[in-house]
C-alpha cells in the first residue's frame, strides 16, 4: 500500500501548479520525510532585492505537505512557525528537507531546514504541525485527484 501511495504522490506533486510558479522540484518522498529544492530568480525578489520571504516559505512548506502526505493519509497544516537566519545570494539553489519529530493519531509535528545547495548553508528553520484528518490521499494513479 505504501509504494503505491508514494508512486502517486509523486504523480499529483509533478501536477500541482503552484510550485511550478516558483520552479520548486521535488527531489525526494518517503513517508515523514521530504527533500524540495528552487533557485533564487530575480523574479523572487522584495523589495530590498533579497529573496522574498512568501517563497521561502513556499518551499519550506512544500517539503512540509509532502512529508506529511507521504504516510497516506491527508494531512493539512495546523501551525507553521518560521525563523529567517540568513538572506540567500543571487541565483543560489536553495533545499528544503522536512522531517517528522512526533507523530500522533490527529497530529504530526516536523523541522523543516532550509539551506544553500551549494554549501549547506542554513537561510530559515520552521516547525510545522500538521492535523491529519483522515481517509486516503485523494489521488489516483496519474496524479489527478478525486474528490
Amino acid at each position: 500500500m505504501l509504494k503505491g501511495t508514494l508512486e502517486r504522490l509523486w504523480a499529483r506533486c509533478k501536477k500541482e501548479p503552484y510550485p511550478g510558479l516558483l520552479g520548486i522540484e521535488v527531489l525526494e518522498i518517503e513517508p515523514g520525510y521530504a527533500r524540495v529544492r528552487m533557485q533564487f530568480k530575480p523574479a523572487m525578489q522584495n523589495i530590498f532585492g533579497m529573496l522574498h520571504g512568501g517563497a521561502v516559505f513556499s518551499l519550506l512548506d512544500e517539503a512540509f505537505q509532502l512529508a506529511c502526505n507521504a504516510r497516506g493519509e491527508v494531512a493539512v497544516a495546523q501551525q507553521v512557525s518560521t525563523y529567517f537566519f540568513a538572506a540567500a545570494r543571487p541565483d543560489s539553489w536553495l533545499i528544503a528537507e522536512a522531517r517528522e519529530v512526533n507523530a500522533t493519531r490527529k497530529t504530526a509535528l516536523y523541522e523543516v531546514r532550509v539551506f544553500e545547495e551549494a554549501d549547506d548553508r542554513q537561510l530559515a528553520s520552521a516547525q510545522a504541525l500538521a492535523y491529519r484528518k483522515g481517509g486516503s490521499l485523494p489521488f489516483n494513479d496519474e496524479g489527478e485527484l478525486q474528490l
